[in-house]
């Protein structure tokens, strides 16, 4: 088991629990949206969230496979990750059109 105290030089230390990815309508278009649960073995706050959303990168070769950006989403935490997931995809969900 990682132990975060063995590695005194690191100021913050986060452990990626459980990432998600889903495919959402967003802005007119089907979109891959990357959601990551963290854990911060330092801080009061058990997980929290950051997400990434899928960009298509475009050049004179044409389209490329594209890169992970971060993605807006509002900060979310939790008791667990999936609470802290869950809390994150009702944002998400806030911003896709209604079925």
């Amino acid at each position: 088991m990682l132990v975060p105290l063995d590695h005194p030089f690191c100021s913050e230390m986060y452990i990626v629990e459980k990432t998600i990815h889903v495919v959402a309508h967003i802005a007119g278009d089907d979109r891959q949206i990357r959601i990551e649960a963290l854990h911060n073995p330092f801080g009061p706050i058990a997980y929290s969230t950051r997400s990434y959303i899928h960009e298509r990168v475009a050049n004179a070769a044409g389209e490329q496979p594209g890169t992970w950006v971060d993605y807006n989403l509002p900060w979310t935490s939790g008791s667990s990750a999936d609470e802290a997931l869950t809390r994150a995809l009702s944002f998400l969900g806030e911003r896709c059109p209604k079925k």
